[in-house]
């Protein structure tokens, strides 16, 4: 096996940067079908077409490896797969045959960028069977990253969304809205935001003839969050009891706040440790040739120590 000569190393880091580029951009982002559902022209639980055009061109090339994934069972993966997708708000766009094929197709490109185009095309380098089998897993790996991706950006905003809203919530209920009037409004008045396209489908929801336990139900299997849980939670069980909601919602609102503050403290110490890996690795040494540099040299090449 030949080594890899030095300045391909560079090109290595260029290239899988270019490469990671693109593998983004062949994965859907779903904000097309976001602004669908604002519009009032499209709904969560419906097949959407593809909102990117890469995906559309791609469509047919992994259409053909279907038949390859169908006979896959996994059933605990394709429902895990499947409510992704719901959690990352793009219901629709892919079902699990789909996005098996995906994977394997992805594979197939990763293989063909790194293996085909650059290691054997460019620097001519015989890379070992491991290093084949890790792009191809790679490859195949990288649409689950992505998707669990998205589902936890779109978890943190619609944390960071949860104390207001529910404040806005309270102050409706408090007015003597009812409950389902004051989801309303607040979806009227509130920014856009996943939180609110979220209440939006529970009051569709309800509109088509669900209860209301059930919509609470299915907005926290959407969302998946423990927040949502057991804000779902209290609200069904409220319900039940005949209590009154504005409390309920009130305390609700407090503990959200309070859980995103100690969020923050324990990110920010967690921080502080963080910085601690590139500090030692590339801060340090730089400091030490620094501090050190000229006294080594005086005495390698001045033959004693400074100011003698």
């Amino acid at each position: 096996m030949a080594n890899v000569p030095g300045p391909a190393l560079l090109y290595l880091l260029v290239f899988c940067a270019a490469a990671f580029y693109a593998a983004l951009l062949l994965v859907p982002t779903g904000e097309e079908e976001r602004v669908k559902m604002r519009l009032g022209v499209s709904m969560q639980g419906v097949e959407s077409e593809e909102v990117s055009p890469l995906i559309h061109g791609l469509r047919p090339l992994y259409s053909i490896l279907l038949p390859c994934v169908s006979w896959v069972g996994a059933a605990k993966y394709r429902e895990r797969t499947e409510r992704k997708f719901v959690t990352a708000g793009m219901t629709g766009m892919m079902d699990s045959n789909e996005f098996f094929a995906y994977k394997l197709l992805m594979s197939l490109l990763f293989f063909v960028m790194f293996v085909v185009v650059f290691f054997k095309g460019l620097i001519g380098w015989d890379e070992p069977l491991w290093m084949d089998c890790f792009i191809l897993l790679l490859g195949f790996i990288f649409p689950d990253s992505w998707l669990n991706g998205q589902a936890r950006e779109r978890q943190n905003q619609i944390r960071r969304t949860m104390p207001y809203v529910m404040d806005l919530l309270t102050l409706s209920v408090e007015a003597g809205l009812d409950f389902v009037q004051g989801v309303s409004k607040v979806c009227e008045k509130a920014k856009r935001s996943p939180l609110i396209e979220e209440l939006s489908f529970f009051l569709r929801e309800i509109q088509v003839g669900a209860s209301r336990q059930q919509a609470l139900r299915n907005l926290s299997w959407r969302v998946e969050m423990q927040e949502m849980r057991s804000f779902s939670a209290l609200l069904i069980q409220a319900d039940i009891l005949g209590a009154s909601v504005g409390p309920v919602l009130r305390a609700q609102a407090d503990l959200i706040r309070t859980q995103r503050f100690q969020r923050g403290e324990r990110q920010g110490a967690m921080a502080a440790q963080k910085i601690l890996f590139p500090l030692i690795l590339c801060i340090m040494p730089a400091v030490f040739i620094v501090i050190f540099g000229p006294v080594i040299l005086n005495f390698i090449y001045g033959g004693g120590p400074i100011g003698m």
